[in-house]
């Protein structure tokens, strides 16, 4: 499971059902496990997208 906390500049998330791909053009400036950090896992077609 992602979240954007964990995302970085260029990654490329993709959905293994139907293709979606998502390119990370400016990360989160969220720090992890932060109270206020992002929680909400990146999902696509009902399943976690999946970091190429």
């Amino acid at each position: 499971m992602t979240n954007c906390c964990e995302m970085k500049e260029g990654d490329v998330f993709v959905c293994e059902k139907c293709g979606l791909e998502l390119r990370v053009a400016k990360p989160c400036t969220c720090k992890p496990g932060a109270e206020e950090s992002c929680s909400v896992p990146l999902q696509c077609c009902g399943q976690d997208m999946t970091n190429r």
